[in-house]
């Protein structure tokens, strides 16, 4: 869900620009603030931004709340809120519209964590790309190898009981894939061999990822285990749900109604 989405990453920019906030924190002190306070009507995102400033903040000029790392924040917030509200109003259009504001100014709140700390994230994104493309030339290389080895564990899988399991026919393939390796070997001098060291941990993998694997292997005990009992859900997976679940609006106190502008930490006083 995109507003689930947006919202994490608006209650992770929140805690950047606010050390030691966590997720509630975020939800009381921002979200339910301009749930509470937004108008609808205000479009331009610096009046957006000064629904929600004290009159202590107000006093210091629209350019000065401009450049605080709270206005994008609370902008995409103001935009998530209102696509939430128009989606249960049935005017999903309306409701799509406002979220991609949303997702635009979510963008912009988590660009203003600094260039640095972007720049440093393309690096990693990059070399990653390029470990990814050369291990995807790698495994083309062992494809023939990988054929075979497919091709043993339905041709040798015991007729009446089938494979006890995935390691059953790993162990039992395993000195027949090896003898094919090293006969493509000499075959082809380019080609690339299974090893006796990396011969286990790669039919492992590639018994995994077989079409039919499910059908030939029978599920792990710990598979078993996980589809009895589903992993339960963190509060984080769905803070729509908490934003949901907050008290009314007229339990809140009249001083929780505006927020700071000043990015400090929670434990300042």
């Amino acid at each position: 869900m995109f507003a689930n989405l947006t919202l994490m990453n608006l209650s992770n920019c929140y805690s950047h620009a606010k050390p030691g906030a966590g997720v509630e924190d975020f939800v009381y002190e921002i979200l339910n603030v301009i749930a509470i306070k937004d108008h609808p009507g205000i479009e331009e995102p610096i009046e957006i931004v000064m629904q929600f400033a004290s009159e202590q903040d107000k006093a210091k000029g629209p350019d000065w709340i401009a450049k605080s790392p709270y206005g994008p924040l609370i902008v995409s917030c103001a935009y998530c809120v209102r696509a939430l509200s128009a989606i249960r109003g049935q005017d999903v259009g309306l409701g799509w519209s406002y979220m991609a504001d949303a997702r635009y100014w979510c963008g912009v709140a988590i660009s203003s964590k600094g260039i640095d700390e972007a720049r440093e994230r393309t690096i990693i994104q990059t070399h990653r790309e390029k470990g990814a493309a050369g291990g995807a030339g790698k495994g083309k290389a062992y494809e023939p190898i990988r054929q075979h080895a497919y091709k043993l564990v339905r041709d040798m899988r015991p007729p009446i009981k089938g494979w006890q399991s995935k390691a059953h026919a790993v162990n039992t393939i395993r000195q027949p894939v090896l003898d094919f390796s090293a006969a493509n070997k000499l075959k082809d001098r380019k080609a690339v061999t299974l090893s006796e060291s990396n011969a286990q941990k790669k039919l492992e993998e590639w018994l995994s990822k077989m079409p039919d694997a499910g059908d030939l292997f029978p599920p792990s005990k710990r598979n078993k285990a996980s589809k009895k009992k589903p992993a339960s859900k963190h509060p984080r997976d769905e803070l729509v749900s908490l934003y949901d679940g907050r008290r009314p609006a007229f339990e809140l106190a009249a001083e929780s109604l505006e927020i700071s502008f000043d990015a400090r930490s929670s434990d300042s006083p």
